[in-house]
């Protein structure tokens, strides 16, 4: 047992009570802390992946959607404050996972009462982390932003709560981009002022760096483009639907061009920097292996105000090429020195209040359901076949 060590001594057995962890042969230690490792990324992996996103989807469907025949600000108030759970929950588990995340440029928390276009560049899957705990102090930006996600995930329980919260799925195929686009109009129009979506965040350069680096050369080749060496160009068609449908009317700026509710008056150019540009798997951070032994990473935002010109989409294009030509500078530049240029705004800070909140929340309303209806037709089903 930790605290006490057994020994030889004078007519029989001595026990030695001031034994600490710290005492212990360094492989038992190093066994210790991976056991409590595991048991932790086990809890995160479970409650991320399954406990969390049914009781979200459950909650949601069961007591939350009459709401939208009767009182939709209410509906969307109280979904908002479910979802702002839901991102409090993966802020947790960055947190326990040790990731430090140092900001630098724009106060982004000066713009969460604006609609923006968040525009982040894709490294490893630890990103959604990333920008999740950063922006987490955002006002309710985490509980009303709607995502463009790859549809790899479409298809689980995290899909689910995705899509009822109004989050939009691509396939990044070429051959579907015509028709996808169409449909993503069709989605902004259909639900964004509807359901007063604040932000709406993407990494428009399709997929993570390492898996189209080789692509992404060959394209900035063929385009006569200056080539990138730390990010790619971003595909504009999902950013041009938006622009199209939600930029200011030139008749009306305080009017999106749908005709209805706000315009999207900024984009906020978010840049992520690994140590060393070394991107940590996702299993290794959950388990606390970071290379080098570095936990820090940071992230850079750069706040644009929106053209309306941008709604042509070779004007966007132009400005978004433009915009990756400049952050693969700044990346240049935080692989060389350890940071972005300008000062740094400092790390991020998590409240513990609010990560044990969304455990407590989590695990009493998967409970609740447990309980209340996922018992009695597993039962029911049970006897039915046996």
């Amino acid at each position: 047992m930790l605290g006490a060590a057994i020994s030889p001594a004078d007519g029989g057995v001595h026990v030695d009570a001031k034994l600490s962890i710290d005492d212990m042969p360094a492989s038992q230690v190093l066994d210790f802390r991976r056991c409590i490792c595991i048991i932790g990324a086990t809890y995160f992996f479970v409650m991320t992946t399954f406990v969390v996103p049914i009781a979200c989807f459950t909650t949601c469907v069961l007591i939350l959607m009459p709401l939208m025949f009767i009182n939709m600000k209410l509906f969307n108030k109280l979904e908002n404050a479910l979802c702002k759970l839901v991102n409090d929950h993966w802020v947790t588990t960055a947190y326990y996972c040790g990731l430090e995340i140092r900001e630098y440029g724009t106060n982004v928390a000066n713009y969460v009462n604006d609609k923006c276009l968040y525009l982040a560049n894709h490294l490893g899957l630890i990103d959604h982390f990333i920008v999740m705990t950063a922006l987490h102090t955002c006002g309710n930006v985490s509980g009303s932003w709607m995502w463009v996600i790859y549809n790899i995930w479409k298809f689980t329980p995290l899909g689910a709560m995705w899509i009822l919260h109004g989050n939009f799925f691509v396939n990044g195929g070429l051959n579907q981009r015509i028709k996808l686009l169409k449909t993503f109009k069709e989605h902004l129009k259909k639900y964004f002022a509807r359901h007063n979506y604040s932000w709406v965040v993407m990494y428009p350069e399709g997929s993570r760096f390492y898996l189209i680096r080789e692509s992404a050369a060959a394209f900035a080749k063929k385009m006569g483009l200056k080539p990138l060496q730390h990010c790619a160009y971003p595909r504009t068609g999902a950013a041009h639907a938006v622009m199209e449908v939600l930029a200011p009317s030139k008749e009306n700026p305080s009017v999106a061009r749908i005709g209805e509710g706000e315009p999207i008056k900024y984009i906020i150019d978010a840049t992520l920097g690994y140590p060393k540009g070394t991107v940590m798997d996702l299993a290794s951070a959950i388990m606390g292996d970071f290379p080098n032994n570095d936990p820090s990473i940071a992230i850079h935002h750069e706040v644009i105000p929106v053209d309306p010109a941008w709604a042509d989409e070779e004007r966007l294009q132009e400005f978004l090429y433009e915009r990756y030509q400049k952050k693969n500078e700044l990346l240049d530049e935080f692989y060389r020195t350890g940071h972005f240029p300008g000062a740094r705004r400092g790390v991020v800070n998590v409240n513990g209040w609010t990560m044990l909140k969304a455990q407590l929340f989590w695990a009493g309303a998967y409970y609740l359901h447990y309980i209340i209806w996922m018992r009695p037709i597993w039962q029911m089903l049970i006897a039915s076949i046996f």
